[in-house]
């Protein structure tokens, strides 16, 4: 497998991992944040006071 392949399948993986981490939030009301990585950047999510979920990505 290249290179661009394993970027690729890693970069799949993070996205799904992150609807997933939205899913788990959605069904159980007592986690208030998780976060993901991916090469340079990190995706937030985090509950606000009326527990909305809400994304933030940042750059490293």
């Amino acid at each position: 497998m290249n290179k661009r392949q394993r970027k690729k399948r890693a970069y799949k993986h993070y996205i799904r991992a992150i609807f997933e981490g939205y899913e788990k939030m959605l069904e159980d009301s007592s986690i208030k944040e998780l976060h993901f990585s991916y090469l340079k950047e990190t995706t937030y999510l985090e509950r606000d006071d009326q527990d909305k979920i809400h994304f933030t990505t940042k750059e490293d």
